[in-house]
């Protein structure tokens, strides 16, 4: 258990480089989240061109997870990561010319491409090659953990950039401080990263495995013909709709209990301070005790909290609030572990970056649908649409909890036919 332990440590410094990139790298394409109103009436767009953006970035970013998973298992991760951050930080510049509804698509598209296409499933993989096996749940939560420190400090920076811009030059003033400090981050860090970031070296038995087995058509079709592959799919659709809903906590906040722009932001940001407690917590226990089995209790935090958010119309701002913090924390709790999970399915390294691909590309659906459905249901129903999305939401989770059994019952069988 200590030399596997060392592994990890001994990679220390690589995973804090790539964590850093992988909070930073997200900031533009979500930004608009925080400050949904503003940036709303700033483009003069409604509910449903505002999620329309988040469809645009899901629908380029689905294309790009397929093939990204691919040109994972044959380029350098460096290279990959570092030209993502660098082409994203530039799109965030063509943000600063006031662009109309179109150009705003067009920009969405970019960074769905960008900041999508080979970078997350570069680093999903870059992280599963520097942890052993039975640390792959602790890898993947001080991961997210990190980038959830990441965004709690990033939080209080681009309140702070809005408010002071704001008060200067309007809300448009706000939001394009904001758009330059993210693409100046995005730069920088993609130059610094393609220096900094030392190149994973295989070891024997995967150069040996290279040789044997590039990457083919062939290759890419025993990942479909995974069972794993398509159950974590189905696992990580269902918990990533709450990744993307809960953005909609703060447009609720504003106009049912009445919050100020900067108040609301903070109902979403505060996701990201019990982001590394629940990441890494969720990632040690999942260690000890099994990942679908915390993946259990946090479907049923993120139902639950859901459900209470509807049958209680008359609840308080101070309960909101909790209820919101209970649903952040079975969010991130389990969100890592659909990854961390692909170990025990049986999915080789060798063919790592083609299955996380896959299972992005059917996973993050969410980031497509929810976005588009929510704005169309709010513009239809009003304040009253926030009732008829939650409750989609508690259906999902539920769904998700029988996806897990699901899974439980195909690794009992593959560990079986292995003994």
């Amino acid at each position: 258990m200590s030399g596997e332990t060392s592994k990890l440590k001994k990679h220390m410094f690589h995973l804090v480089i790539i964590t850093i990139a992988g909070a930073m790298i997200y900031g533009l394409p979500y930004f608009r989240s925080y400050f949904y109103d503003a940036y709303l009436e700033t483009y003069h767009l409604t509910n449903t061109q505002m999620g329309s953006f988040g469809s645009m970035f899901g629908i380029f970013g689905m294309i790009s997870y397929l093939f990204g998973g691919v040109v994972a298992d044959m380029v350098s991760t460096r290279k990959l990561m570092s030209v993502s951050l660098i082409l994203t930080g530039c799109g965030g510049l063509l943000h600063l010319m006031n662009p109309s509804y179109v150009m705003l698509l067009a920009i969405y598209a970019l960074w769905g491409f960008t900041s999508l296409f080979a970078f997350w499933p570069s680093l999903l993989k870059s992280l599963r090659e520097i942890a052993s096996e039975n640390e792959q749940s602790k890898a993947y939560g001080f991961m997210d953990g990190g980038r959830g420190i990441v965004y709690a400090v990033d939080g209080i920076a681009i309140v702070s950039i809005f408010g002071y811009f704001s008060k200067k030059a309007g809300d448009i003033g706000g939001l394009n401080g904001v758009i330059t400090y993210y693409s100046a981050i995005a730069i920088a860090l993609g130059v610094l990263l393609f220096f900094i970031m030392k190149e994973q070296k295989p070891d024997t038995a995967a150069k040996l495995e290279d040789k044997q087995d590039k990457i083919s058509v062939a290759q890419v079709k025993e990942v479909i013909k995974m069972p794993a592959v398509w159950i974590l799919s189905a696992i990580l659709c269902c918990t990533y709709v709450m990744n993307i809903a809960f953005y909609y906590f703060t447009p609720y906040a504003t106009s049912r209990f009445g919050m100020a722009a900067t108040a609301g932001a903070f109902v979403t940001i505060a996701a990201q301070y019990v982001r590394p407690v629940a990441s890494f917590g969720g990632g040690i226990i999942a260690d000890k005790l099994g990942r679908s089995k915390v993946m259990y209790v946090t479907f049923s935090m993120m139902a639950l909290g859901t459900l209470l958010m509807v049958v209680m119309g008359n609840m308080s701002s101070t309960l909101f609030i909790v209820l919101c913090i209970m649903i952040y924390a079975g969010m991130y709790g389990g969100y890592s572990m659909v990854f961390s999970m692909m170990e025990e399915g049986g999915v080789p390294i060798r063919v790592a970056g083609t299955a996380i691909g896959l299972v992005c590309t059917l996973g993050y659906l969410p980031e497509v649908i929810v976005p588009f459905c929510s704005g169309k249901i709010l513009d239809t129903f009003g304040e009253g649409g926030y009732r008829y999305l939650f409750t989609a939401i508690v259906v999902v989770m539920v769904i998700g909890i029988i996806m897990l059994t699901v899974w439980d019952r195909y690794v009992k069988k593959l560990h079986a036919k292995k003994a």
